[in-house]
C-alpha cells in the first residue's frame, strides 16, 4: 500500500464515510447527514477519497453519488477494526 492510502484511511470521518457509503450509493447531502458533518467538510473528504481511489462517483442530474470503488476497502476497516480490539485487550 502506499502512503496516500493510509493517510486516508487514517482519518476517522473519512472510515465512517466509508461505513457509510458501503451498503449503498449516496450523495454528499445523504453523507453529509450521515455523519453529521458540514457540507463542505464531507465534500472536502470526498474529494481526498476520490484522490486516492477509495471511491468512484457518478453524476445523475445535479446530483452526484458515491460508492466504495472496491469491496476490499471495506474488508481492511473490518480487519483493522477485529486487530484494533485484539490489541485493546491485551492492554
Amino acid at each position: 500500500m502506499n502512503d496516500r492510502l493510509y493517510k486516508c484511511l487514517s482519518n476517522t470521518n473519512r472510515r465512517k464515510i466509508l461505513y457509510c457509503i458501503g451498503e449503498e450509493e449516496k450523495c454528499v447531502n445523504e453523507i453529509a447527514e450521515c455523519l453529521d458533518l458540514e457540507q463542505s467538510l464531507t465534500s472536502h473528504h470526498l474529494k481526498d477519497m476520490l484522490d486516492c481511489a477509495l471511491i468512484e462517483k457518478r453524476r445523475e442530474g445535479k446530483r452526484i453519488y458515491y460508492k466504495v470503488s472496491a469491496s476490499e476497502i471495506l474488508e481492511i476497516l473490518e480487519k483493522g477494526k477485529e486487530l484494533g480490539d485484539k490489541l485493546e485487550e491485551r492492554c
